[in-house]
C-alpha cells in the first residue's frame, strides 16, 4: 500500500464519518418534529410581513416568506414565527392557520404537508446510512489492500 493510498482512504473514513454523524445528529430531532408536530395544537396568527425572494434569478426560483404572531391560549403569551414557504398570495395583516406545541409554543410552524413534515428526517436518515456505506466501504478497501500488501 503507497503512502497516498493510506492517505486516500484515511480521508475517506473520516469523511464517511463526518457525513454520518452530520446526518444522525440531526435525525432525532427532525424525527420527533415530524410525528409530534401532527398532533399540535392550531390557532389562527397574523402575519405581521410578508416578501417574496428571487433566489437566483432565474425563473421559479421565488421563495416566499412570512413573519407571522400569535397569541397561545395555554399560556397567553404572544409567540413570533418565520416560514419560508409561505404561499404566494400571502399578504401583511392576513390571518393564517399556524400549528404549535402547546408545551412550547416557540416550537411553531404553518401546517405543512406530508411531504414537507417528512422531507428532513429521510434527508438526515439518508445522509446517515451514505456516510455509514462510505466510512465503511473505505475501511474494507483499506483491509483488502493490507491483505494483498501481506501476502
Amino acid at each position: 500500500m503507497e503512502l497516498e493510498d493510506a492517505v486516500g482512504l484515511t480521508f475517506c473514513v473520516i469523511a464517511g464519518m463526518a457525513i454520518c454523524a452530520a446526518g444522525y445528529l440531526n435525525l432525532g430531532g427532525a424525527w420527533n418534529r415530524a410525528v409530534n408536530s401532527r398532533n399540535w395544537a392550531r390557532t389562527t396568527a397574523r402575519v405581521s410581513r410578508a416578501w417574496k425572494v428571487n433566489t437566483s434569478g432565474g425563473p421559479g426560483s421565488t421563495r416566499y416568506n412570512v413573519n407571522y404572531t400569535f397569541t397561545a391560549p395555554e399560556t397567553g403569551g404572544s409567540y413570533y414565527g418565520h416560514s419560508e414557504g409561505g404561499a404566494p398570495d400571502m399578504k401583511t395583516g392576513d390571518d393564517v392557520e399556524v400549528m404549535y406545541d402547546p408545551k412550547g409554543p416557540y416550537n411553531n410552524e404553518l401546517p405543512l404537508n406530508s411531504f414537507e413534515r417528512w422531507f428532513y428526517p429521510i434527508a438526515y436518515g439518508s445522509l446517515t446510512l451514505v456516510g455509514a456505506v462510505f466510512a465503511v466501504g473505505a475501511l474494507v478497501v483499506a483491509a483488502v489492500m493490507i491483505v494483498d500488501m501481506v501476502r
